[in-house]
């Protein structure tokens, strides 16, 4: 199971930037659809209130080019959160120490 302090990095990342562009869930669904990836307005929510575990990285990267240009947001910023969440702790240790 996921700690919780690592639960809500991924879900912060991604609130940030959709608030900063100041789209709906909405409007990130849509601007998805048009880059040819079906993401619904409810899994948006999901994964932006921490109850879904990371995109795959196809989605967060329609997801930088979508929120990306009036957010600031890039794909190594939701990347480094999507894995600090889904790699356990002491893998990540591991990898400090190699």
């Amino acid at each position: 199971m996921i700690a919780a302090n690592q639960s809500v990095r991924y879900a912060n990342v991604l609130t940030d930037a959709i608030i900063k562009t100041g789209y709906t869930y909405q409007q990130v669904s849509d601007k998805c659809k048009s880059c040819n990836v079906s993401v619904s307005k409810s899994y948006i929510s999901k994964l932006a209130s921490g109850n879904l575990s990371p995109a795959s990285d196809d989605v967060n990267k329609v997801l930088v080019e979508v929120l990306g240009p009036k957010s600031g947001l890039t794909y190594e910023d939701l990347t480094i959160a999507k894995y600090k969440e889904i790699i356990p702790l002491e893998i990540l240790e591991m990898l400090k120490r190699a």
